[in-house]
């Protein structure tokens, strides 16, 4: 009896310490995923930079403004794009996972928690700044009433206000 030919091209296992045949999706190489990272990460701050600025856009203030007041601005809006961008981030680390690229994953998922960090904390310190730049408009209107509320004393007229008046 003969034993039926196999086809050439397939490999050959035979052995005890051969291995099985891989089976599943293969990861991507090591060097593909580290330029992956690099480029993300490269995306990932221009991103958040540019979210950070369509929030100040949004918030109110224009870069080149002629007419500005030079009073302060809100930046809440902004730390809420800012934290939008890092959950984007958060959901390119998953797909990236689902794609076997475990390098990127893990460098994704670092920059998006420390971008949610920032955003969180640049939030919590403009309300925070806000809280005491309402507490001292409120000190300078209660003291504005106290002053008011005392009787007026007119200055005496000056030697030049005389002569002006009296027509000399």
């Amino acid at each position: 009896m003969t034993t039926p030919a196999r086809p050439s091209g397939l490999p050959h296992f035979r052995g005890e310490n051969v291995p099985p045949p891989p089976t599943g999706r293969r990861g991507l190489p090591v060097a593909g995923d580290i330029a992956l990272a690099v480029g993300l990460l490269v995306l990932d701050a221009v991103g958040t930079v540019v979210a950070f600025l369509i929030g100040i856009d949004y918030s109110g203030w224009e870069p080149f403004d002629p007419a500005a007041d030079n009073s302060d601005i809100d930046l809440t809006a902004n730390w809420l794009y800012v934290g939008l961008a890092g959950g984007v981030v958060l959901l390119t680390a998953a797909l990236l996972y689902w794609l076997r690229a475990v390098v990127s994953a893990g460098l994704q998922v670092l920059v998006g928690i420390a971008v949610l960090v920032i955003a969180a904390s640049g939030a919590q310190f403009d309300e925070e700044r806000g809280a005491r730049a309402y507490d001292g408009v409120r000190a300078a209107a209660a003291s504005s009433r106290i002053t008011s509320s005392a009787p007026m004393v007119r200055a005496a007229p000056t030697v030049d206000s005389t002569s002006r008046s009296a027509g000399v």
